[in-house]
């Protein structure tokens, strides 16, 4: 077994999403932190996402954590974990909805296409999409 970071990296899949990590300094969270949950769009699934928009993550420093961090929760929770849970707090801070649907499980909507890659320091769960964090809202007096 490997750590997430290594996990990814020897996967072949997730260049876009480790590119981000890179970006953003944080290979060290993710080979020696943890354990933790990781929710990772594969390549495919980044490549939907219009390059400008990843441009815009990339080059904003606290909008790319935030955009990572979201992917986070700390502790390991598998496919079967996810079956009873409603929401998971992700180290941004922010919840993520967990629902059971036709499709299976969707985490804020979207669909986990692969589950339970184990790993040294949590498990890995692919979904289907850049899973975005809210936007704040300005309060209104």
């Amino acid at each position: 077994m490997k750590s997430i970071l290594a996990t990814l990296e020897e996967s072949g899949s997730f260049a876009v999403f480790l590119d981000l990590i890179q970006a953003a300094g944080m290979e060290e969270l993710l080979s020696t932190g943890g354990p933790y949950t990781l929710f990772v769009p594969d390549d495919d699934a980044l490549g939907v996402v219009p390059r400008s928009e990843l441009n815009a993550i990339r080059e904003d420093a606290d909008r790319l954590a935030g955009v990572l961090n979201y992917h986070i929760v700390p502790g390991v929770h598998s496919m079967i974990d996810l079956l009873g849970i409603r929401t998971l707090r992700s180290l941004l801070g922010e919840d993520l909805a967990v629902e059971i649907a036709a499709e299976g499980v969707l985490v804020n909507n979207v669909p986990v296409v692969e589950c339970d890659a184990w790993c040294t320091n949590g498990i890995c769960h692919a979904v289907y999409t850049l899973l975005l964090p809210p936007v704040a809202r300005p309060v209104t007096v």
